[in-house]
């Protein structure tokens, strides 16, 4: 070393001790902003972990699931749909149960279309558990003319479903399921645009209301996918303005976004903990 280059003067030690704190502080900052996307889905297989009353209850046993519904359903086996999200989120979640899920799904199809299919569809199928998710199109179809593409305000078509049948298609498969030992579980007809406070929507509450009290009246699981579908646009329009396809890409169809939305719902309405599945991830 040069005789005229000095020696780094040594740090004193509670500099020392302060930078150290300034690093950590630095570094906690860093990991708390870092997205959850990137750390690690689990530490440790969540299978091992002891699930709650509520999903013993619920798919403890279960090894096979048959969903029911109409387009919304029969696309939600494509990825990113929410049946394909759900089989592949109970695969990572509980790998040695082996659920199996079946797509009973059917576009374009109301409580009385899905009722006359429900003994083929369903129950044959020998499901542990059955989901039904119905009411879109009973209300929709009520209020828009599809082969001539005109809206009827008053809603007062009649290739709708009346409430009255509505209530009387889905209690029948409800008893049928539970007189063939299926465990029933209602999901409740998701938004019908995104105009919140539109005739359709108003409309369609009444539906949700309907089935909400078939759950309770015969004792079957009714988780509301309504519910958070408007607490999110309804959040969002607050601070950016009116929206129409930010859940769905037609307004009524989910995109990727609302698929999401309903499977993490449906997962927590089976009792699944909310900490196993905030950073669940799942590759097409």
């Amino acid at each position: 070393m040069s005789p005229n280059v000095q020696s780094p003067r040594p740090k004193s030690p509670l500099k020392q001790v302060l930078i150290r704190i300034a690093l950590a502080v630095i570094a906690a900052i860093i990991a708390f902003n870092i997205p959850h996307s990137l750390f690690p889905v689990f530490t440790e297989p969540v299978s091992k972990a002891s699930p709650p009353p509520e999903i013993q209850n619920v798919l403890a046993g279960k090894r096979k699931i048959v969903t029911v519904g109409d387009s919304i359903t029969e696309a939600g086996k494509y990825p990113g749909g929410y049946v394909w999200l759900l089989q592949r989120y109970l695969n990572a979640l509980y790998p040695d149960r082996k659920i199996e899920i079946v797509n009973a799904g059917i576009s374009g199809n109301k409580a009385s279309d899905m009722q006359a299919r429900f003994q083929k569809d369903a129950i044959d199928k020998k499901p542990d558990l059955v989901t039904i998710n119905v009411g879109v199109n009973d209300v929709w179809h009520a209020f828009f003319d599809f082969q001539n593409s005109q809206f009827h305000p008053q809603g007062n078509l009649t290739t709708g479903v009346p409430l009255a049948e509505y209530k009387n298609k889905l209690t029948q498969m409800v008893l049928s399921a539970k007189a063939a030992g299926i465990r029933v579980v209602l999901l409740s007809p998701t938004p019908i645009r995104e105009i919140l406070d539109g005739p359709e929507n108003l409309r369609l509450q009444e539906y949700v209301a309907a089935m909400r009290e078939i759950a309770l009246q015969n004792k079957c699981l009714f988780i509301d996918l309504n519910a958070p579908f408007r607490e999110v646009i309804g959040t969002y329009q607050k601070h950016a303005g009116k929206t129409l396809n930010l859940l769905a890409a037609d307004g009524v169809h989910p995109n990727q976004s609302g698929y999401r939305i309903m499977a993490f719902t449906i997962l927590r309405g089976l009792g699944v903990p909310a900490k196993d599945i905030e950073n669940l991830q799942v590759k097409n």
